[in-house]
């Protein structure tokens, strides 16, 4: 099943290295430097054509659903893995 996550980079070309290689299909869109406290942290929402591929775990977020960006007809799956998830340390709270 397809899967609808979140990433935060600390840099932009730390996100160019792990994507630019990687062989899982999947649709990017690159939000870009969005958190201003951070102007360095890059921004991703990627929909996996299949299980998130465990190197990019490390980098997942979790945005209050659903942040600034969504797939549309993805938002009821990422609010459903957001309430389900083990790693709740990864939060970003955006009130």
């Amino acid at each position: 099943m397809a899967t609808f996550r979140k990433y935060e980079f600390d840099v932009y070309a730390n996100f160019r290295s792990i994507h630019d290689i990687e062989a899982a299909p999947h649709f990017c869109v690159e939000l870009g430097h969005i958190n201003p406290d951070n102007s360095k942290a890059y921004f991703v929402d990627i929909l996996w054509d299949s299980d998130e591929p465990e190197h990019w775990k490390r980098h997942q977020i979790w945005p209050t659903p659903v942040g600034v960006h969504t797939f549309l007809g993805w938002d009821e799956q990422y609010g459903k893995d957001y309430t389900e998830r083990e790693d709740v340390s990864n939060t970003l709270n955006e009130d």
